[in-house]
């Protein structure tokens, strides 16, 4: 299979092992990336529970690029929007109002919080210019300017107790939100915006929603 990997004036053939040695590594650099986003969200005013199972939210954060479907599944909008849904039918399905927020349910929000972060992420849009040299050296800014955003003043938010009664209202939000994006300028600053913004705005919904289901299961008790 001939594969373009540098620029036209650098073109080589690319062997198998070429192909999954840049798999590896675009999976390292990914991960650090969603770890730090994991890391922004679960010390977010308000977030606090997710505290309670770190390491499955970590461990969600990062498992859509473990898994063996990412060789075959691009992380696109297009490809993998279905997959969103699943995981938002997943998380309502097994959430139970009188055990609260679990190991599930944090390992499958992390998954959410991976798919939506990559729908912002330049080269994962179908109007990406770039080759693949180019895809991981964004990777790598991306992942340089991600980690040190989440710790600066403009990276703070607080929960808005967002009003979205279903999942299909987050989804139509990331949607929405996804059409705004695509119109605009594409650079790795901007992309940190959009991860941080939307990812903020999804948990946030997800919690205010089954929130409101504890609270719905408390009133009918008493």
């Amino acid at each position: 299979m001939d594969v373009q990997l540098f620029q036209e004036n650098d073109i080589r053939l690319i062997t198998y092992q070429d192909i999954i040695s840049y798999i590896d590594w675009e999976v390292d650099m990914r991960k650090k990336s969603h770890i730090s986003l994991a890391w922004y969200l679960m010390n977010s005013e308000g977030m606090d529970a997710l505290k309670l199972h770190k390491g499955s939210f970590y461990i969600g954060s990062v498992l859509p690029d473990c898994m063996p479907s990412f060789l075959v599944r691009r992380h696109t909008i297009e490809d993998s929007f279905e997959v969103l849904e699943g995981e938002f039918q997943k998380l309502v399905s097994h959430f139970d109002p009188e055990k609260g927020i679990n190991c599930y349910f944090c390992r499958h929000l992390g998954m959410i919080t991976h798919y939506v972060s990559d729908y912002f992420t330049f080269p994962h849009n179908a109007n990406y210019p770039g080759n693949i040299k180019d895809h991981c050296i964004y990777e790598e800014e991306l992942k340089k300017e991600l980690r040190a955003y989440v710790h600066s003043p403009e990276a703070v938010r607080r929960r808005e107790k967002m009003e979205m009664h279903t999942p299909a209202d987050i989804l139509a939000m990331i949607r929405q939100m996804h059409n705004r994006y695509l119109q605009m300028e594409s650079v790795v600053k901007r992309d940190c915006q959009y991860i941080i913004e939307l990812c903020h705005k999804v948990v946030d919904a997800v919690l205010c929603f089954l929130e409101s289901l504890s609270a719905a299961k408390v009133s009918v008790a008493m």
